[in-house]
């Protein structure tokens, strides 16, 4: 009895090739690589009627693999774990901080409008020392969150890329035969 399992992969010969080599690890084969186009929509230019087709591009990869090897069970399970894995890995590279940038609040942006409609010079003085502080501010949030997640995380994600290394490389060795 076979498994199938399709997944979809940015249209780059690294990432499809990586892809493919990661899913072999667990005994995976290839049954297919399709580059397909996907239609998204149309946008119109009212001034010149012409008219521009969006499409999307990925490469749809297909997958078999026995469900009957000997090996299938402890590979399966190997698996989960390593997808378990990767995806704590994606989740901490997503927990970086970003740089947040002062946005002018409505209140200040009416009354520097009218205070720049009296006065012209003053308001741009008054606001740009506002924004400088709060600009300040923001940096030094962003300095205190990428220390902490440069003290915590790092390792985490160096902790887990070598687990998923060692499940691939267990999960190649059952596939293979080569497994004590």
């Amino acid at each position: 009895m076979k498994e199938t399992k399709t997944v979809q992969v940015y249209p780059d010969d690294d990432i499809v090739n990586d892809t493919i080599g990661e899913y072999e690890s667990f005994g995976w084969e290839v049954v297919g690589n399709q580059r397909c186009q996907e239609y998204e929509g149309q946008t119109h230019d009212i001034i010149t009627g012409s008219s521009t087709k969006h499409y999307s591009t990925f490469n749809k990869i297909t997958f078999t693999r026995e469900k009957d090897a000997q090996w299938y069970d402890e590979v399966s399970q190997i698996e989960r774990e390593y997808t378990v894995l990767k995806d704590t890995v994606k989740n901490y590279k997503n927990c970086k901080p970003v740089l947040k940038t002062p946005q002018p609040d409505g209140v200040v942006v009416v009354a520097l409008g009218f205070m720049c409609y009296c006065f012209w010079i003053i308001p741009g003085v008054i606001y740009t020392i506002v924004r400088a502080s709060k600009k300040s501010k923001y940096k030094k949030e962003y300095e205190k969150e990428l220390a902490d997640y440069k003290a915590v995380y790092p390792a985490k994600i160096k902790e887990l890329n070598e687990k998923t290394a060692e499940l691939r490389a267990r999960a190649e060795k059952l596939v293979s035969g080569k497994a004590a």
